[in-house]
């Protein structure tokens, strides 16, 4: 694909299409991956080598795709990734590319158990 796409695979590793690495600027080879709680938005930005908690840009089998390691980043905010997900790239400015996460899906309420009909005498 010619999009700007990010997967979140199961358990947070990112994959980046080419088009959304292309957002990132020539050459990026180290990332930051932050998280912003307000509008549950991933971001990611091209630091230098030098950086604090850079992760690298790995390169992806047999494909063109990069994959970043952001596990750590989810853990710490308590963000679960159970399976694989897509969404479009986006510009949030200052040199940063990521998207924004769907509202938590609330946890499932279990039924309430049956109750035993009393019996009649």
């Amino acid at each position: 694909s010619d999009r700007a796409r990010i997967t979140v695979r199961r358990g947070g590793v990112l994959v980046l299409t080419p088009a959304a690495v292309a957002l990132l600027g020539d050459g990026a080879a180290r990332v930051q991956v932050g998280y912003n709680p307000k509008p549950r938005a991933v971001g990611i930005r091209a630091v230098d080598d030098e950086a604090g908690g850079a992760y690298r840009l790995r390169e992806q089998r047999n494909s063109n795709a990069k994959l970043v390691d952001g596990k750590r980043v989810f853990a710490h905010h308590g963000l679960v990734a159970e399976k694989a997900r897509t969404y479009d790239a986006e510009t949030f400015g200052k040199d940063i590319v990521g998207f924004v996460l769907p509202e938590a899906e609330p946890e499932p309420v279990p039924a309430a158990p049956k109750r035993k009909a009393a019996a009649k005498k």
